[in-house]
């Protein structure tokens, strides 16, 4: 009876001691899970998705307030507005620095024409007796009379020739060039600035003129050529 009871107490022992190692095992493997578990939560940062509901988890949109697309200025006038779509000219500009300075002039000496302007037709000369060409005006008036300039102008040259006495030269610009002759008692100097009306010397006697009346000789050049100067002048 007592080995029978002592069997029985054995195999009692033995079957608690295998329970007791298959609860160890199952609390070292659920342990284990459980771990593994909270590993894998703490590294997955991205919310679950219910199936069930698909816009629990969405991306925000991004929305813009036209408003801020605007340009932080207001006009009333469109830009395009005040551009001119004409391609950039300087006509203009260059009109303007070519343009031609209005010059007035006026007679240096009050007087009769006495002979005009030629220089393709001959004309009589007293004092040679012959006919030749008259590239002035013989303006009459008294030996001694003031001359002025006709306009403003620069002395460009002084000079005593034999055959039109003291001839004063004058450029009064735009291409105009006045030669005075013959002139007594000079009132400038070569190079000298004149104005309109300045006084440059008296009325002389012009030795290549001396028969005739006395008279003040005046030629005008236009750009170099021999012009009739009451037209150049603007004088008519």
């Amino acid at each position: 009876m007592k080995y029978t009871e002592s069997s029985h107490d054995r195999k009692s022992a033995v079957n608690t001691g295998l329970y007791v190692i298959i609860g160890l095992c199952l609390l070292i493997i659920g342990g284990a899970s459980w771990f593994a578990l909270t590993r894998g939560d703490d590294n997955d940062t991205t919310p679950s998705v219910s199936s069930s509901n698909p816009s629990a988890y969405s991306t925000p949109s991004t929305s813009y307030n036209e408003s801020v697309l605007e340009p932080p200025y207001t006009t009333s006038t469109p830009i395009a507005d005040t551009v001119s779509d004409q391609p950039y000219s300087s006509e203009s500009e260059t009109s303007s620095k070519t343009e031609t300075q209005t010059v007035v002039f006026t007679m240096p000496v009050q007087g009769e024409i006495l002979k005009k302007h030629s220089d393709s037709e001959l004309q009589y000369s007293a004092t040679y007796g012959d006919m030749r060409l008259h590239t002035g005006i013989d303006i009459a008036c008294k030996k001694g009379t003031s001359v002025s300039a006709c306009s403003d102008g620069t002395v460009t040259s002084i000079e005593l020739n034999t055959t039109y006495g003291n001839v004063v030269t004058i450029d009064h610009k735009n291409g105009i060039t006045v030669k005075y002759a013959c002139l007594d008692n000079l009132k400038i100097e070569n190079g000298a600035t004149v104005k309109a009306g300045d006084i440059i010397g008296t009325v002389g006697t012009v030795p290549a003129e001396c028969m005739d009346e006395e008279h003040l000789h005046l030629e005008v050049l236009k750009n170099g050529k021999s012009v009739e100067p009451l037209k150049a002048l603007g004088l008519e």
